[in-house]
């Protein structure tokens, strides 16, 4: 053979592969993907009566998982599905029978992953602790509290937290909870019990005092508004988190009524008396701190004469009357004859009289009083 056509033949051969070699890299690249399976633990330890769950992952995804358990004598654990759930699901709840060992196997399309499980004696709780006898709370206030277990390695670490009285405990099981004031000033008992029927528990002492209101104050000193007409006072509360928040109103003279409108009573319509009139109106925290407002009813038909009239009267009744406290009552002095009367802040009449120019001491009880000198009012506080 010549050179020639021993060229040609090695030619067409490199040819004739080269075209066969592009429909087998073509049906080469179409692969079959292998099947994985895994279990989420390899290893998932357990006390005797314990429950727990496991879970298979599978790529591809898998409709059907096939589970199985090493059987062995006496049987260590046992296997079964969810409630309402098809017996080929992926997750697979486990029942710790017997102390040992045992394996579980799950099968995807003929590749099985495997869990080792151990089962041991379960330990049961031999004491609670927890870190605090008493705590002394405010109203509105939360506290950690938290229980040391014994023996650390106990199988079961679950707590029963709860309570006896006003005060509160979040709902938990960890070791560690929080517990909230009661409302008002309270004793409360605090319990926590571990749950895995050993029965141990231990108990603390939660305390719960009351924030006093401090002060109150009225957002107007005077109010003037016409016969039969309406308006709106406001007490505020100091400090603002204090216990008891709530406020009443009464009207220690004068023909005016303030009515609370809302639930605490820390606003109040005033609703103008029928003819001209001069009322106070008197706000009382539920700790006993007051604070008052003088209410002026105008008839707006006179208002122009009256006005006057009021103004001149009660510059002249500044200028010739005083009103102090002195200790055990009140010191009054006028420069001309006047009405005396002096109003608890119940609005019972406690002392009227006529005054003559010069002084007057009135003994009175310690308390907070109304004294009207003819048409000035004054609160004073007797010690």
């Amino acid at each position: 053979m010549s050179v020639r056509k021993t060229s040609f033949y090695f030619c067409m051969a490199i040819l004739f592969a080269i075209a066969g070699a592009f429909p087998y890299s073509a049906s080469a690249q179409v692969q079959k993907v292998q099947q994985i399976v895994k279990i989420e633990k390899d290893t998932l330890r357990m006390y005797v009566g314990q429950e727990d769950s496991l879970r298979a992952y599978a790529y591809p995804s898998a409709r059907v998982f096939y589970w199985d358990n090493r059987v062995s004598i006496p049987v260590v654990a046992s296997i079964a599905p969810p409630h309402s759930t098809n017996p080929y699901d992926s997750v697979y709840i486990v029942k710790a029978w017997k102390p040992g060992k045992t394996i579980i196997v799950v099968r995807v399309n003929e590749v099985a992953a495997r869990c080792i499980v151990v089962v041991t004696p379960k330990i049961y709780v031999d004491s609670l602790r927890l870190k605090r006898d008493t705590i002394r709370l405010r109203t509105g206030d939360t506290a950690s509290v938290m229980a040391r277990i014994f023996p650390y390695n106990a199988s079961d670490k679950k707590l029963g937290w709860t309570t006896v009285g006003g005060a509160r405990v979040l709902g938990t099981t960890d070791s560690v909870t929080r517990v909230i004031a009661a409302a008002d000033a309270d004793t409360s008992l605090l319990i926590v019990g571990a749950l895995d029927e050993s029965g141990k528990r231990d108990t603390c002492v939660i305390i719960t005092r009351r924030i006093p209101v401090e002060r109150l104050a009225l957002n107007h000193d005077t109010i003037r508004i016409n016969i039969n007409k309406t308006d709106t006072i406001r007490a505020s509360v100091f400090p603002l988190n204090a216990t008891d928040q709530r406020v009443k109103w009464t009207v220690a003279s004068g023909a005016v009524k303030a009515l609370a409108v809302d639930s605490i009573g820390q606003a109040a319509e005033l609703i103008g008396a029928t003819v001209a009139d001069t009322a106070l109106v008197v706000a009382e925290a539920a700790d006993g701190r007051l604070d008052s407002c003088t209410v002026i009813t105008v008839d707006p038909n006179t208002t122009a004469s009256v006005e006057v009239d009021k103004t001149t009267a009660i510059r002249n009744v500044d200028e010739t009357t005083t009103i102090r406290n002195v200790d055990g009552g009140v010191m009054v002095h006028v420069d001309r004859p006047a009405r005396l009367e002096i109003y608890t802040l119940t609005g019972a009449l406690a002392h009227r009289e006529s005054l003559t120019p010069g002084d007057r001491f009135v003994p009175l009880r310690r308390g907070l009083y109304i004294v009207a000198v003819d048409r000035t009012r004054r609160k004073i506080l007797v010690q």
